[in-house]
C-alpha cells in the first residue's frame, strides 16, 4: 500500500491529529465564541489534512502506473 512506502504520511497521519486534537479541546472548552470558532476550524483542517495525506499519495501512485 502507498501509505506503507511513505513515511511523510505516516507522520502526517499520526503526528497532526495528536497535536491538533488536544488543542481544539483546550480551546473549546474555553467557552468563548472565537475559542469555540476556531476549535471547528482546526478540526475540519485536521480531517482535510488526514483525506489528503490518504488520497494524495494514492492517486500519485495511480498516475505513474498508467
Amino acid at each position: 500500500m502507498v501509505i506503507e512506502r511513505n513515511r511523510w504520511v505516516r507522520r502526517l497521519l499520526v503526528v497532526q491529529p495528536v497535536l491538533m486534537w488536544p488543542v481544539s479541546f483546550v480551546l473549546w472548552s474555553g467557552g468563548s465564541s472565537l475559542g469555540l470558532a476556531a476549535a471547528v476550524v482546526l478540526l475540519w483542517v485536521s480531517a482535510a489534512i488526514c483525506i489528503a495525506g490518504i488520497v494524495v499519495p494514492m492517486r500519485s501512485h495511480q498516475a505513474r502506473r498508467c
